[in-house]
């Protein structure tokens, strides 16, 4: 069994070797001081955000207080197999519920489909679908859809009156596009992604709203072996409830993906939803291959979200995928103590 690191990363390391060959005075490498410039301002602001935003949650305090809660559940089996810690490593067209910047890694086209029987009979469905827009960036759609099963209605005397199917659905059209070095190589570049959503539920009653996400991926560092990225989701939007509104769940990520070696990969996110705990999430993933097109990768993960709210095995995540050619399908196994456990099965082409 032949180890390898990939074609993405290969095609990286590629064009790293040319560009130092060319030597060309008008690229080189990002410099420090201009990396810690634009950096720092950008994690303060993420890090800082709840320090000074008490009354606008970020704190255990707020839970219960945002809608649309589906919002916050992770699509995609690799990126939740590696504790969901996959906003900088997002390379498919799945990017559109992590980090819209993500989208730039596509090569040509790329398609996801997951399904995912979730908690107490429901069920969580995920479509997703991007291409290349020249050299420029990319583009993609997506639509997210939460079923909560049937739920029996009942009158104030306890008799009942009919079955209701709740659901939430979000539609998401987005991009991703350079913003700094058109005279540089690609991955020594910054990349903005955004997107623009419309969520709708269907409870007892039902309401629209819209909103949007931005994320930001940094250049490149160390060789091509290490990335930053940092995200907003869901930054604006209401849902009526009866006559009270209350916002989307606001989810702010600072996330990093290292390459320990060519087959062997680390994620972190530091994770800030408005309604819960800011918590930290960490995954890898080992891959190798069978052949040149035949490969497969097991993947661990794990995040410190809601540790003391259950009880019995969770905050952990483990699955594996395998690779043909063009198609992907991988899987993840979620334990969520005396609740029981999620299993995420998605299928990718990527092409």
């Amino acid at each position: 069994m032949k180890l390898y690191a990939g074609p993405g990363y290969k095609a990286r390391m590629s064009r790293e070797t040319n560009r130092k060959k060319r030597n060309s005075p008008g690229i080189g490498p990002v410099r420090p001081g201009a990396f810690l410039r634009g950096l720092l301002p950008a994690l303060l602001s993420l890090l800082l955000r709840p320090a000074f935003c008490a009354a606008a949650g970020f704190d255990g305090n707020s839970a219960g207080t945002s809608s649309a809660q589906f919002l916050k559940l992770a699509t995609g089996a690799r990126g939740v197999a590696l504790g969901e810690a996959f906003s900088a490593l997002s390379d498919d067209s799945s990017a559109l519920d992590w980090n819209p910047a993500g989208l730039i890694k596509i090569n040509r086209r790329s398609a996801t489909l997951m399904h995912s029987p979730y908690l107490a009979s429901t069920y969580l469905d995920f479509f997703s679908y991007a291409e290349r827009a020249g050299e420029m960036g990319s583009w993609g759609m997506s639509v997210k859809y939460m079923n909560y099963g049937k739920i029996t209605r009942t009158d104030t005397a306890g008799i009942e009156t009919g079955n209701i199917t709740p659901y939430e659905v979000a539609l998401n059209v987005g991009f991703a596009a350079y913003i700094t070095g058109f005279n540089k190589d690609p991955e020594e570049r910054f990349v903005l992604g955004a997107t623009g959503k419309v969520v709708r539920s269907e409870l007892m009653s039902s309401d629209s709203t819209v909103s949007s996400d931005l994320g930001i991926l940094f250049p490149y560092f160390f060789e091509n072996r290490f990335q930053l990225a940092i995200s907003a989701q869901n930054i604006m939007g209401t849902l009526r409830y009866d006559i009270n509104k209350y916002p989307l769940p606001l989810i702010l990520r600072l996330g990093s993906v290292t390459r320990m070696g060519d087959n062997f990969l680390m994620t972190a996110d530091i994770v800030g939803p408005r309604d819960n705990t800011p918590f930290l999430a960490m995954g890898g993933e080992f891959s190798a291959a069978f052949s040149k097109n035949l490969s497969f990768a097991l993947r661990a993960g794990g995040n410190t979200r809601a540790l003391s709210d259950l009880k019995g095995l969770r905050n952990i995540a483990l699955g594996g995928g395998f690779r043909y050619s063009s198609w992907s399908l991988d899987y993840s196994f979620s334990p969520f103590g005396d609740l029981g456990s999620v299993h995420r099965i998605s299928a990718g082409l990527n092409y």
